[in-house]
Order: C-alpha cells, then structure tokens, then sequence
C-alpha cells in the first residue's frame, strides 16, 4: 500500500486543478500561430509550447529538421517500472481554403461556447488538451512508473513524417502504448483505414482542338481510365467490424495547357482506403490491369492501418475513463482518417488509441470550431489515464 500511495495522485484535485480558461486561452494562442502544411511552419508553434512547459517546469526537447519544421517531446520522466505512455498530437494545419468563414481563420473566436478557427478541431484542440494535461501533471508532482512522453509532430496531415523521425531517433522507445487526440466527439477510436495514394497518368498526343483527329487526348483517356476505375475496382469484398469497406476517391486531376491545344498529358491523384487484412499491393496490380497501357500508375505513399485489441489494458482503460467523465456508455470504434498511429502503433508494435474534443466531422471544414465543454472534458481524461495507466 505504501507503494501505491508513492504514486498516485489525488484524483479529485488532479481533477479539480482543470481550468477552463487556462485551456481556452492555450488554445486561442495555438491557433493564431499558423502552421498550415503545405509549407507547415511548426516551429513557431512549438517554440511556444516549448516554453509553455518549461515554465510548468518540464525540459522540452525542440528537433529542428528543414527550414521552420520541428518535432516537440516532453518527458515527465517515470522509475521504469512500467512501460511508457505517449500523448501525439500533431501540430500542421491544412489551409484555410477559399470559402469565406464567419470569423477569420485565424482569429481563435470564441462565440457560444465554441472556439472557431482552422486547426482548432484537426488538432489544435486535442493539442492544447494534452499540453494541458502535461502542465497539471507536473505542477502536481506526477511520479509515474512509468515516462510520460508528449509527442508533437510535423507534417502529419500529408506525409507523417515527424512521426517516422521520431521512431528513427529512438525518442519513443520503452512506450507501451499511444494515445492520440485527433476529432473523435470524445469517442474511442481503437482502429483507422490505411491510405493508399497512387499518382496515375496518361499520355497523349498534342495537336490544334480545330483538328481533334491529328492528336490524342490524354484528357479523355484518364476519363474513360477513372470511369473503369469506379464501375470495375473490386475492393469492397473485404468488411470490418470497425471500419466497414475499403473506399476510393479522386483527390485531384490536372491536364492540358490552354483551350485550344490537345492534351498530351494528363495526371490524376487517387486516395484508397484499406482496412485491415487487405493487401495495398494487391490493389495497385488491380489498378494497373484497369488502368491499361494508356495509364501509368505509381505509388505515392502508403500508411498502414491501425487495430488495436480491444482486451488491452489502454482501451479498456480509455473506455472506462472517458464514460466516467462524461457520463456516457462508451464502446470500441473505428475512423477512417490516418493518424500518427499509423506510425506509432505499428512501427513501435504497440495499442493505440483516440480520443479527442472535437466533432469527427470538423476536420478540413470551413468554420471549424471545438467545443469548450468538451476541450475541458478532455483534459480531464487525459489526466485520468495517464495517472492510471502509468501508476
């Protein structure tokens, strides 16, 4: 008993030292600082929270790589007597996009109990959550059995590549499980489809419009390539429990170079999600047999899905914590967006899973906002299982 009481901290003050202005105010300033990836620009954002613990008394590490991208880590450090903990949240942004927004952007505009600007769902909400939760844990004297490690990534909307330098350097290593805050309306999400993105192209023959029959249009090749693509592409067969079916989409299609010119070339960007047990190579032979000799395919980029136990300890710990502080029965779910865990989980073989403030349906939305209820019911959680899983 002794033992334990080393340990654990006071529940009901940890729970107690949650304040809601100190995280809306958080929040506000990460918003206002704009990491929008492409470029990303996260190192003024993580000079800031850098500083926001070092006050709280933590020693932040700043990895700086390219110019104005970095990763975050933050270690309260444990006896090694249990296996780590990672809190990831990412700290790129997609645009703001062109629709006009009922406050700017980057304003950080709390209205009605919502705070609005881009990121504050995808995942500036989570983030400022889980900085928040580190601050209190420290200032509280959290003496776990285990490190905890705050794991703030660059370019994980595009390419995940934070991520994979921080399992390369080894900053991750003794973690046994990771807990992320991308949107999930506080539920827990314990798997995620792979992504699959194939760059396709086709050739042509360039010639005047005024006389069609001289050249080849590289335009309607791709157009009857896609058309195949969506009557024919079997990859649907495959259900999970979680995730349902796999799913495709044609992100973008550039071609041609004015209007009176035939289109020699023409290239279009597919994105495919699997779920788990599907082989993505199996896919791009699919692809390619549609895509025939008119069509090239080329594999830009795959990310692994994610699937965690439901028996281990992290889920069945998340479930019952989340329930706890909000009031709500909560069960095992699937997303079909990728996160860092397709790095983390996979590469470093441990559970993963979500949990964050904002609506699942907010993420790239013009307007986006988190609610303040729930970005302050998250710290909460984040607090609760971080002191349990680690004690």
């Amino acid at each position: 008993m002794a033992n334990t009481k080393r340990y654990v901290l006071d529940e009901k003050g940890l729970l107690d030292s949650v304040r809601e202005e100190s995280v809306v105010k958080l929040l506000q300033k990460v918003i206002r600082i704009e990491s929008t990836n492409p470029p990303g620009n996260e190192l003024d954002l993580a000079k800031m929270l850098a500083d926001y613990f070092t006050r709280a008394g933590l020693g932040p590490e700043l990895l700086e790589y390219e110019v104005k991208r970095a990763n975050l880590i933050t270690r309260i450090p444990g006896t090694g007597e249990r296996p780590g903990l990672i809190f990831s949240a990412h700290m790129d942004t997609v645009p703001a996009g062109e629709v006009p927004w009922m406050f700017p952007p980057f304003s950080a505009t709390l209205h009605e109990g919502r705070i609005y600007g881009r990121g504050a769902a995808d995942m500036k909400g989570g983030l400022a959550a889980m900085t928040e939760a580190m601050v209190i844990l420290a200032r509280k004297g959290f003496s776990p059995k285990g490190d905890l490690i705050a794991a703030f990534t660059y370019d994980e909307t595009h390419g995940l590549q934070g991520a994979k330098r921080l399992v390369e350097e080894g900053h991750l290593e003794g973690a046994g499980a990771v807990l992320i805050s991308e949107p999930s309306t506080l539920e827990v999400f314990v798997a995620e489809k792979g992504a699959l993105w194939l760059r396709c192209r086709a050739e042509g023959r360039t010639g005047h419009t005024s006389m069609p029959h001289l050249g080849q249009n590289a335009i309607f090749e791709m157009t009857r390539f896609l058309c195949r693509l969506e009557a024919e592409l079997d990859i649907s067969t495959h259900e999970h429990s979680l995730l349902g079916t796999a799913t495709f989409t044609v992100g973008t299609i550039q071609g041609g170079v004015t209007i009176n010119v035939i289109p020699d070339a023409c290239e279009a960007e597919i994105d495919i999600r699997l779920v788990p047990g599907q082989d993505y190579q199996d896919v791009i032979l699919k692809v390619r047999d549609l895509a025939g000799e008119g069509v090239s395919v080329e594999l830009i980029d795959w990310k692994e899905p994610v699937e965690s136990d439901s028996e281990t300890d992290i889920v069945k710990l998340a479930l019952a914590v989340v329930q706890e502080i909000t009031g709500q029965p909560r069960s095992p779910k699937g997303v079909a967006y990728y996160t860092d865990g397709a790095i983390l989980a996979n590469r470093l073989q441990i559970p993963m899973v979500n949990i964050g403030p904002a609506d699942t349906g907010m993420t790239h939305q013009p307007n986006e906002n988190v609610e303040v209820e729930r970005l302050v019911q998250a710290v909460k959680i984040f607090l609760l299982i971080a002191n349990r899983y680690l004690t």
